[in-house]
């Protein structure tokens, strides 16, 4: 057993750095459980390559995350549907919610292959903040240092009770249907009050712990792919740009039907192949991980670091996901990449973006930005 508190700023007691130990570099990892009180997708960085591993062998991800003041973002659960496989066996993520408490646990459990098992038991969540940035305390446990293995047995039955039937407060949610009627029901996507200003001095000491993920890779070597088939080769110093009039299904203005969260890539007038120019060419640089579509095809899906600049917002930097499926190509769609809102749903719910012109660059230095004016 060990304790691990971030009160003295050591990036080694961050939740963060035991992610990347106990899940990120231990390819040994079969089965995933957690369960937090708050939860954004940026820490999906942390989970994707091995949420994608155990998917492909339709191994056990349960997952259980707060919408506690119906705050968490339906983007957010979108994403982690994507990266949990769902749906499929073995994939269970639920979503709960009271109106008259807080669910509030912090939990990772992690099974591995030789029967062993991790767990972190604190007061982090799941979020960019919690896991790198704010001042948190916990305990980790592990059966290879000679934990009691009952115990562990503990944290992981907590989290499976919540899937062993219908419980008050829990939505269980396989698709990004499964979403609207939460929204509908002021369970997600209710927009959070403003925040009052930290007092100054004590704000600048946050950025004092380092930031795990700043250099944590996206994919492990073994699920990287390849660019293949590009007309520009990935890395080129040429810069790339990518122009296209925003309709109302990408400014989540439609009338009738669900809206998607996500804008589509298409070849808007320009001399590109759209099924492989945005995979191959336009962010053919990033890391791809490979899982499969609600119907069990081949989907690949990056997450891409952006410059982002837009009307009535000050220019940021946001991490955005990327999903390419050449099926959606073949069932008459005309789009194969789709590129996911995420944080940005806010700042679509917030002003009507019909109409407005969404630019994509490639600069010479590999970056990108993505400007709306």
């Amino acid at each position: 057993m060990r304790y691990i508190d971030t009160g003295s700023r050591d990036p080694k007691q961050a939740l963060g750095t035991w992610l990347k130990k106990a899940v990120v570099d231990d390819s040994s990892v079969v089965e995933l459980r957690w369960q937090s009180g708050y939860f954004g997708a940026e820490i999906l960085r942390y989970f994707e390559p091995v949420m994608a591993k155990i998917s492909s062998h339709r191994g056990i991800i349960r997952v259980l995350v707060g919408s506690n003041d119906g705050v968490t973002r339906r983007a957010d659960i979108e994403a982690l549907l994507t990266a949990s496989g769902s749906p499929r066996p073995g994939a269970e993520v639920g979503v709960v919610f009271f109106s008259n408490g807080y669910f509030h646990p912090k939990t990772v459990h992690v099974l591995r292959k030789d029967g062993s098992a991790t767990a972190y038991v604190g007061s982090a969540n799941l979020t960019r903040a919690g896991a790198i940035q704010n001042i948190e305390a916990g305990i980790i446990l592990d059966t290879r240092a000679g934990d009691s293995g009952a115990i562990l047995d503990k944290v992981k039955a907590a989290i499976d009770w919540w899937f062993s039937s219908r419980r008050p407060g829990l939505h269980f949610v396989a698709t990004a249907a499964d979403l609207v009627p939460l929204v509908n029901a002021g369970i997600l996507d209710v927009p959070q009050p403003p925040r009052t200003r930290p007092v100054r001095g004590l704000a600048r000491s946050r950025s004092s712990l380092l930031e795990p993920l700043t250099t944590l890779p996206t994919a492990s070597a073994s699920l990287r792919v390849k660019p293949v088939n590009a007309s520009v080769p990935a890395g080129t110093s040429t810069p790339i740009r990518w122009t296209k009039k925003l309709s109302a299904s990408d400014a989540q203005r439609k009338t009738t039907g669900n809206q998607r969260g996500s804008i589509t890539l298409v070849q808007a007038g320009a001399a590109i192949d759209r099924k492989t120019f945005f995979r191959n060419v336009l962010f053919g640089g990033a890391t791809w991980v490979r899982g499969a579509t609600a119907t069990g095809k081949p989907l690949e899906t990056a997450s891409i670091i952006f410059d982002v600049v837009i009307p009535r917002y000050r220019p940021r930097k946001m991490t955005l996901y990327v999903t390419h499926a050449l099926n959606r190509e073949s069932s008459q769609s005309n789009y194969t990449t789709l590129l996911h809102l995420g944080p940005l749903a806010q700042v679509f719910s917030a002003q009507d973006m019909t109409g407005r012109e969404l630019n994509i660059e490639r600069r010479a230095d590999g970056t990108l930005g993505l400007t709306i004016t």
